[in-house]
């Protein structure tokens, strides 16, 4: 599982654009993805790694999951899990956050430079409350 873990780390990298992701996170991440997608998560792993060794790996894996609607679907959720830590399930029904770390380590509030709503700072952050008042 090791191997995995590693790979869907560096899976991860390149989907989201962002680099030196959580290992513990991508692990939560992988685990929570393949209890609902437990034949496409392994399969993305396969064109990840076979992507790996070309020469463009972006190119060779965008190939791979445009050729193929289930990988296409399971790269969106594991972007998606990244971004908000959570997704769709494959019935449709949305899978939450599985802590409060996830949500607010989600990738999409560093991108629009925020916090995450419903969250306490933790001290000493200088950013407590009231920081939206401030202008960036």
């Amino acid at each position: 599982m090791s191997d995995g873990i590693t790979d869907f780390g560096a899976l991860s990298e390149l989907l989201t654009g962002e680099s030196a992701l959580d290992a513990g996170r991508a692990d939560a991440y992988l685990q929570r993805l393949t209890a609902f997608f437990p034949t496409d998560v392994p399969r993305l792993l396969d064109a990840y790694r076979a992507a790996a060794g070309a020469p463009d790996p972006a190119k060779s894996l965008v190939d791979a999951v445009n050729a193929d609607p289930a990988l296409a679907r399971v790269a969106r959720e594991t972007v998606t899990v990244w971004y908000t830590a959570q997704f769709t399930r494959p019935d449709g029904r949305t899978d939450p956050p599985g802590t409060a770390d996830q949500y607010a380590s989600g990738l999409i509030w560093q991108v629009i430079k925020a916090k995450p709503p419903a969250t306490t700072p933790k001290p000493p952050d200088p950013d407590g409350y009231g920081y939206w008042t401030r202008k960036p």
